[in-house]
């Protein structure tokens, strides 16, 4: 490779990895705002939330990789024309096709990465990220006392206390109410008290001293309930033992989904999707015999069927009278049979409407395994098609820095996601295929690519913008 090849690559290469790692943290910091509740006060040590960043940065790589592309693409070949430097490239006979070129080699190699990334480290950072979260999600807050606030995340027990300093509590207040159905029968008042817990530990004891006892006299006469006695007792020291195993770590690793659609690799989406269908067909087969079982015998014209009614309550049939079943039932029985058969009515439908709410159910899973199937390869179309937006857009504007190049990259990049939901969204409805909801979004980037790309290698500027929206927008009047 010549000098200028080298140049060009590093360039790119070097801005594509700062811009992506800007975009990982950033996005880190969003799913970080939106899980904060599930992590934080849970006693997890750091290196725990550690490893769960780690999980999501590698599922968020998706969604950082074209953006990070489309700003080192327009970033390049824009420092490129503003410096003059891809003028003077052009004056010595390479075109922008040409120095375009070496950057092919890393383009490629970035949308295998991202291929590979998707389809292999992806699901496995989904599945242990997830089932992190849920199992952290789950740890009991750790025990907090805070001055002048009922505390109950201890079984049995509500505490409050007036002032704390470490381990030292004063004017503390204990609702006792471990007997199920019976209340706060039990009330200890202690201007002072100590708690013997180490975070962690499986018991914990609080020390009072100087206290008084409130506890409500189970009377066995009824004028003495109707009183509602109480017996108070006081004591100079007294130690109350709690149980605090459920304030222990439980296991952080332990396993609650395996079989999402976003853990699983290709070869595995296309077993699940086959499987998901059989499941539907063998469904469809179940309710059909249902039905079938359940209405056999009703749609002839003989006495089957009539089995519940009386032998006097049907007609004998005669030479030349209708055989419909209303005219073979007499009297209450008519009554009986047709309330019975709106009741039966009433009752299918609301099946069917269950039948198809599950069949919607089956079809929208269907749906969400097939758009993780062509996901896993449109994110390395993405990359390749908003490069060859984003240099020949450089090459254009001929503006590089972290100004013009970092809005219009930004912009072309909502462009492309808001796409992407939209019609993701779409998809997963059925409303339209579930490839062309994932391929749409880069089919309309192909066309804008192939133009950028000839319009930069025909050595068009900002004039030819206007002048394109001049034969575009001339017919609109303009303000005076």
């Amino acid at each position: 490779m010549k000098r200028i090849d080298w140049y060009v690559l590093r360039s790119f290469v070097g801005i594509f990895l700062k811009t992506i790692g800007i975009s990982v943290f950033f996005l880190l910091m969003q799913m970080v705002w939106k899980y904060v509740d599930d992590l934080a006060g849970r006693g997890v040590d750091w290196w725990i939330i550690l490893e769960l960043l780690f999980y999501w940065s590698a599922s968020v790589l998706p969604m950082a990789a074209p953006v990070a592309v489309l700003f080192a693409g327009i970033m390049v070949y824009g420092d490129l024309a503003e410096s003059r430097e891809l003028a003077a490239a052009k004056s010595s006979g390479a075109s922008f096709y040409r120095l375009i070129r070496p950057v092919l080699l890393g383009l490629a190699l970035i949308a295998v990465g991202m291929f590979f990334v998707a389809n292999n480290l992806i699901p496995v950072a989904n599945f242990k990220g997830e089932n992190l979260l849920i199992n952290i999600a789950k740890q009991r807050p750790t025990f907090n006392l805070q001055p002048g606030i009922f505390y109950g995340g201890i079984d049995g027990y509500s505490i409050k206390v007036g002032a704390k300093s470490d381990n030292e509590v004063q004017d503390i207040l204990i609702y006792d109410h471990r007997e199920r159905g019976q209340g706060n029968h039990t009330v200890i008042m202690a201007p002072q008290a100590v708690l013997h817990y180490s975070e962690g530990s499986r018991w914990m004891e609080m020390e009072l001293f100087n206290g008084t006892t409130y506890q409500e006299y189970k009377a066995e006469k009824r004028e003495e309930r109707e009183r509602k006695p109480f017996l108070e007792s006081s004591f100079e020291r007294m130690i109350i033992r709690v149980n605090m195993g459920s304030f222990q770590m439980g296991d952080l690793y332990s396993v609650n989904r395996s079989d999402e659609y976003n853990m699983l690799s290709v070869t595995q989406l296309d077993h699940a999707i086959s499987e998901l269908y059989g499941q539907y067909s063998l469904r469809q087969s179940e309710v059909g015999q249902i039905m079938r079982n359940k209405y056999y015998g009703w749609a002839t014209a003989d006495t089957q069927g009539l089995a519940s009614f009386p032998a006097d309550g049907i007609q004998q049939a005669q030479p030349g009278k209708s055989y419909y079943m209303k005219n073979r039932l007499k009297g209450h029985y008519l009554f009986r049979a047709v309330n019975n058969a709106i009741h039966a009515a009433q009752a299918n439908r609301e099946y069917m409407e269950q039948i198809q709410s599950e069949y919607v159910w089956r079809n929208q899973i269907i749906a969400r395994h097939y758009l993780e199937f062509h996901k896993k390869f449109s994110v390395a179309i993405a990359c390749i098609l908003l490069f060859f937006i984003g240099a020949p857009l450089g090459a254009i504007i001929q503006k590089g820095g972290f100004g013009l190049p970092f809005v219009i990259s930004v912009l072309l990049f909502l462009f492309h996601y808001v796409l992407t939901i939209i019609f993701e969204k779409m998809g997963r409805e059925w409303l339209i295929s579930p490839f062309w909801a994932i391929w749409l979004p880069n089919a309309i980037l192909l066309p804008i690519a192939v133009w950028m790309t000839v319009w930069a290698a025909n050595d068009a500027t900002m004039n030819s913008f206007a002048r394109l929206r001049k034969r575009l927008f001339g017919w609109i009047p303009q303000r005076a």
